[in-house]
């Protein structure tokens, strides 16, 4: 079986064969392409005919942007041979069926001309091709090192020398009138110095902070790409130069590939920018492996990323928070200011916000009036040393919590004389707790009291958490949010 060595973290895939213009399937393995000490490579006889076919199985564009170096390359170490490129006629062909992996794209058989139009080193796209096509699945990896770039490991295949390899970033070319056109709109919004922000459809917000500091850090005008209004979002204080969503993509990659940094989740847009920008990205996915570009400083938050994995969002459960939600109050009180601190948590429920708070506190005291809910979240929170689960009705049962000091999360019943009865015992039971609230924006009662609460001088926001307004919830009653989906408030 082909790279049945590697991690168990990379998935089982099916190897496949391309013969003419048609895809068969040869087995599933570990990872894809031919471990170094195979000696496997590209044949010498398709060497010999000096006509080459460059295709991709995957279609989105940063798949294909990854591998755009490939032509040049392949022409520098072999001057007299012709590189041709798969039609979107013939991608739709051969894998219609699948075209629902990158549903993001309205067709994403044509990201092939996106990436490769203007490339002087094509020699053209074909409807037909006749014979074996040595794609991308034909690699070689080396299973003791995982971040050799995929371009690369192809490129070994197709008899590249370790020296032949190194300038393998991604590579673009634009046309005069594209040129012109990019600049155009660079001179008419900025001086010329600027940067671009870019949060993908597959960005959850978790992760705000990192690409706030690379913001922060850089104070330029920003041309901008999101797929939620950007004054709905924790980037809403930028420099805005103008909202490039709706421009066709090529100008939006002639725009990047101009700008003095790049930031925003990963994403083959940022990607394909890097040999021109400094490019920053939050990474989406763990490994990257073989989708690592070189030159791109990618931006992980470790800790957070550990204690929001497998964690329930609000989307999948209305019981819980957003994973925005829980990355924000990650984010708040993580330092040691709190770390030997109680938290009492009102409404603990399945225990999905508890799986996170427990490892940021001390302890926490999950109260819930359901004795069935604790049973559910004591088996999800498996073992844990720091959980007393305490089974309580708030409003028919004195609070007798030891801890004064404790900070309390309140997230019970959310109609206004209930969450007044919360807020109230909270006050009188610990002293000047801080006091942290979800669904603010989402029950208009629960925002009316806090903002009065607030207006009387009982309460101030220290920080607004977690979804923006503007998000809609399937699952929760009132649906969208007309304010931020939590609070965390300072008793006064």
């Amino acid at each position: 079986m082909l790279g049945d060595n590697l991690p168990k973290e990379y998935p089982p895939q099916l190897f496949w064969r391309l013969i003419d213009n048609k895809l068969y399937g040869v087995n599933h393995v570990r990872n894809l392409g031919f471990e170094e000490s195979e000696g496997l490579r590209i044949p010498d006889e398709y060497l010999d005919n000096q006509e080459f076919v460059v295709l991709r199985t995957a279609h989105g564009i940063g798949d294909w942007g990854i591998i755009s170096a490939m032509p040049r390359l392949l022409k520098q170490k072999y001057p007299s041979c012709k590189v041709y490129l798969p039609s979107p006629l013939l991608l739709d062909k051969l894998f219609k069926e699948y075209a629902s992996q990158w549903s993001v794209w309205n067709n994403p058989f044509n990201n092939v001309k996106t990436i490769f139009d203007n490339n002087p080193y094509v020699d053209g796209y074909k409807d037909d091709i006749p014979g074996e096509v040595f794609h991308d699945h034909y690699r070689i990896y080396d299973k003791n090192k995982t971040d050799i770039p995929l371009l690369e490991q192809i490129l070994k295949f197709w008899q590249f020398e370790p020296d032949e390899l190194s300038d393998s970033q991604p590579e673009l070319y634009f046309s005069d009138e594209e040129r012109e056109k990019g600049d155009s709109i660079i001179n008419e919004y900025t001086d010329g110095e600027f940067g671009a922000l870019l949060i993908s459809d597959r960005y959850n917000f978790t992760d705000d902070n990192l690409i706030i500091d690379v913001l922060e850090s850089n104070q330029f005008p920003y041309f901008y790409y999101s797929p939620v209004p950007l004054h709905e979002t924790s980037f809403n204080f930028i420099n805005k130069a103008l909202d490039i969503r709706h421009m066709d993509m090529r100008t939006q990659l002639y725009i990047r590939s101009r700008a003095k940094v790049n930031v925003g989740n990963q994403s083959g847009a940022l990607q394909l920018v890097v040999r021109d920008s400094e490019v920053y990205d939050v990474k989406r996915q763990f490994p990257i492996a073989g989708n690592i570009v070189k030159g791109e400083k990618y931006l992980v938050d470790n800790f957070k990323r550990n204690l929001l994995e497998d964690v329930v969002d609000k989307s999948e459960s209305k019981t819980t928070t957003s994973l925005k939600f829980k990355a924000d109050f990650i984010d708040f009180f993580r330092n040691t200011d709190y770390v030997n601190k109680t938290l009492v948590e009102i409404g603990s429920s399945l225990g999905h916000g508890t799986k996170v708070l427990c490892k940021l506190f001390k302890k926490v005291i999950a109260v819930d009036v359901s004795p069935e809910k604790h049973d559910y979240a004591r088996e999800y929170l498996g073992e844990v040393n720091n959980v007393e689960f305490k089974q309580m009705d708030v409003y028919n049962q004195k609070w007798d919590f030891e801890d004064k000091d404790a900070i309390v999360f309140i997230d019970c019943v959310h109609d206004y004389n209930h969450l007044k009865s919360d807020i109230d015992n909270s006050i009188t039971t610990f002293d000047k707790p801080i006091i942290m609230f979800d669904d603010y924006g989402l029950f208009p009662d629960l925002k009316q009291l806090i903002d009065e609460y607030v207006e009387q001088g009982k309460l101030k926001i220290l920080k607004k958490i977690g979804e923006h307004k503007g998000k809609f919830y399937p699952k929760t009653q009132n649906k969208i949010l007309r304010d931020s989906e939590g609070l965390i408030c300072q008793t006064l």
